[in-house]
């Protein structure tokens, strides 16, 4: 097999938190820093050094030690440290497609000002996501980027180390995979001697050599939280001297400008979910799941009516600094080990102290800009504010209604529940709850009954197995008295195993559909509840929300180094035959043959980070490490579904918006200039993602949710939008 050259780039991957709190990681990365900084001027054999592809790190140093930005702008722009593409080093399926796109372009604009245009990053480097969205080649490219770099989710079907990565609408980029992931070269790191540096270079080559397409190899020089290691520079020059070996310590950038590709590249379209050679990490979705649907609601609120309001409202002045701190904030929450719920409960509770903060912002400038439109009302009454681009109660589409002198809300009449031994029925929809043992962790779901082999390692399992909550202890029970969370709705209540469920019903507007609301009082440890709702066949697919994508997905997905998983994400909503499920954030679902149903999870109440290993996944994913937090006891855990039929896969976006994007009101004096009634902003024939102001020009987002063109029109103009196509138009 004849011998490439190889490039080595020494890096590390930084968790802003994980297994411990930020402020105690950001003391080791300043650490880190100092000392990279002194390598980089002491030796220029130690060409450069990768920061992980984000710069919320070169941030959060510079926070600590501001004097040295002057050492990081002049080591960026020398090319000896990388900067960006991303801000933070996010999860894809738990943050909307608007914060990939905000993520994106904070990173990129900071990598601009410390580095230059001409050290501008080449790739989306993604080295530790659980898999990728469909989408992320056409983000990509819309900001000038045509390579991307990436580990977890491919494919067994792509067998080389580059390949063609499109997206639904064509767009595509050029993809660098790493199949033994980022730190194959981490045993580079410890190499003392030019021998143990020859022998580690000449494994991590012969793994790579069989797979690649390329003139050169790419090995990765690093590790979680690792710290340059300063004597590869001489320790490889030695090893250059003796084997006349051409190995370089270079950049993700140079390997790319320096290596041709030498035969025909295989081509995946979509999303990456695949955990053929690399853990996917499935139940990051389920865990903790109050914080999803906080995400969820804090994002909504900024992108569809914060910015919309501010950008749109006559007069109101563009509050810049306000809207910067939020987005901080939902940035810094949307690092994958935040986000993903999968860290100690210390940073869970920083997370959640983060959201509160971000909410209070932006409440705050909705409360204003919606005054403020209230106050350009001619006549006095309650004046609403309709963030969705179509009409929904008499309000028109991204505008106002002047109601006088009340809004008659319509009147709905209860619902009961029909209940058997088994199943329940309510407005026309059949549904159970099922509640069984999990001894996984916040990384993967782990059934008891069928793997009893393996024990739990860090505390006491309090062990069943799996049943409907309607064979357990007292079953359901009826209570006549009316839900004090609705007004329309009988309680009804599923007790189990030191636990409880309440569920109220009412009708969907325009009786279109049913929503189910509940709460869950969980006295239990590992266990998993989820919803099963009855289909009318067998579906053996499914369509869900993703980022800017309704995605087509098979019932499992394809397994390796864990066991094949059925349970996918769903940003807001998801479809398996002719039923629909839509909730607040981003929830985990599965379609089951027999019988034929959707099961959503409620709750997962796990005790550790990671375990060592458990029959659906082959090793430790993380240190295990107690969250008793995430075991989520007590009446804190609720949920809000609103079950539908007869929606088109392309219709899922309107109607989570519908769902869950309200109106909002304040009271109108009188005296100003507008009528009862009129609209901000024309958007038809497109789902919109943002409005906002950049430069003082008001930009808007849309996206065709089908796999047809469409014709939009946004104020007034024509747009003409591809198949799944994302499109960016400033009202200049």
């Amino acid at each position: 097999m004849e011998r490439r050259s190889v490039v080595l780039v020494p890096h590390t991957h930084w968790d802003r938190e994980w297994y411990l709190p930020f402020e105690a990681f950001r003391d080791k990365l300043v650490e880190m820093m100092d000392g990279l900084i002194e390598l980089l001027d002491r030796d220029a054999r130690f060409a450069h050094f990768h920061l992980d592809g984000q710069t919320a790190m070169i941030d959060d140093y510079l926070e600590v030690r501001p004097e040295r930005e002057r050492d990081i702008r002049r080591l960026a722009q020398a090319g000896r440290i990388s900067v960006g593409p991303w801000f933070t080093q996010m999860d894809e399926f738990l943050v909307s497609g608007e914060s990939l796109i905000r993520n994106l372009e904070w990173g990129l604009a900071r990598a601009r000002d410390l580095a230059g245009e001409v050290r501008m990053p080449l790739a989306g480097y993604l080295p530790d996501q659980f898999g990728h969205v469909g989408q992320m080649p056409q983000i990509l490219r819309s900001h000038g980027i045509e390579h991307a770099v990436v580990w977890r989710g491919v494919p067994a079907a792509i067998d080389r180390t580059t390949f063609r990565w499109e997206s639904p609408d064509g767009s595509w980029v050029l993809a660098e995979y790493l199949p033994f992931g980022y730190s194959l070269g981490a045993s580079l790191s410890a190499c003392q001697t030019a021998d143990d540096l020859r022998t580690a270079l000449d494994q991590a080559m012969g793994l790579l050599q069989p797979m690649s397409v390329r003139d050169r190899l790419l090995v990765t020089v690093g590790s979680d939280h690792h710290v340059p290691p300063a004597q590869l520079g001489p320790l490889l020059e030695e090893v250059r001297r003796d084997d006349d070996l051409d190995a370089s310590i270079g950049s993700i950038n140079g390997f790319l400008t320096g290596s041709e590709v030498s035969a025909d590249l295989p081509t995946w379209r979509g999303e990456l979910r695949s955990a053929a050679r690399a853990h996917l990490l499935p139940n990051v979705y389920s865990n903790r799941v109050h914080q999803k649907q906080e995400r969820a609601r804090v994002e909504a609120l900024l992108e569809r009516v914060a910015e919309p309001l501010a950008a749109l409202v006559p007069g109101f002045e563009w509050p810049e600094e306000e809207l910067r701190e939020g987005w901080r904030l939902l940035l810094w929450n949307g690092a994958h080990d935040s986000v993903c719920g999968c860290s100690v409960d210390e940073v869970a509770r920083a997370v959640d102290e983060r959201f509160e903060r971000a909410g209070s912002i932006v409440l705050d400038v909705i409360s204003r800009a919606t005054q403020a439109l209230a106050d350009r009302m001619g006549n006095s009454g309650w004046m609403y504010f309709n963030p969705s681009t179509v009409e929904r109660d008499d309000v028109p589409g991204l505008g106002w209604r002047v109601y006088q002198p009340w809004r008659p809300w319509m009147e709905r009449q209860p619902l009961r529940f029909d209940v058997s031994d088994t199943y329940v029925g309510c407005g026309g929809f059949t549904f159970r709850l099922l509640d069984e043992g999990d001894i996984g962790d916040l990384y993967s779901f782990c059934p008891t009954p069928e793997f009893p082999r393996t024990p739990p390692t860090s505390h006491q399992h309090e062990g069943y197995t799996s049943t409907p909550l309607m064979e357990r202890l007292r079953g359901w029970r009826r209570f006549l008295r009316r839900s004090p969370r609705s007004l329309h709705g009988d309680l009804l209540a599923a007790h189990f195993k030191r636990g409880t469920v309440r569920l109220t019903a009412e009708r969907g507007p325009n009786d279109d559909g049913l929503f189910l609301s509940g709460s869950i009082d969980n006295g239990l440890s590992d266990h998993r509840l989820r919803l099963h709702i009855a289909l009318d066949d067998r579906a053996d697919r499914s369509a869900a929300l993703s980022p800017f994508e309704v995605v087509t997905r098979a019932l499992v997905s394809e397994g390796g180094t864990e066991t094949p998983s059925p349970t996918w994400p769903a940003r807001g909503a998801v479809l398996a035959g002719n039923v629909a499920v839509i909730q607040q954030g981003v929830f985990e679902y599965e379609v089951i043959e027999d019988p034929p149903e959707l099961a959503i999870t409620l709750l997962r109440s796990v005790g550790t980070i990671s375990r060592p290993q458990i029959a659906t996944r082959g090793w430790a994913a993380g240190p295990d490490i107690a969250t008793p937090d995430a075991q989520m006891r007590g009446d804190r855990n609720s949920f809000f579904i609103w079950l539908r039929r007869g929606l088109r896969p392309e219709q899922l976006s309107r109607a989570w918006e519908e769902a869950t994007i309200s109106l909002h009101g304040a009271e109108a004096k009188g005296g100003g200039d507008l009528p009862d009634s009129g609209s901000l902003l024309e958007v038809d024939g497109a789902e919109l993602s943002s409005v906002r102001r950049v430069d003082g020009v008001v930009e808007v987002r849309v996206w065709n949710p089908s796999d047809e063109p469409r014709e939009a029109r946004v104020a007034g103009r024509t747009v003409r939008l591809g198949p799944a196509r994302i499109e960016t138009i400033r009202l200049d």
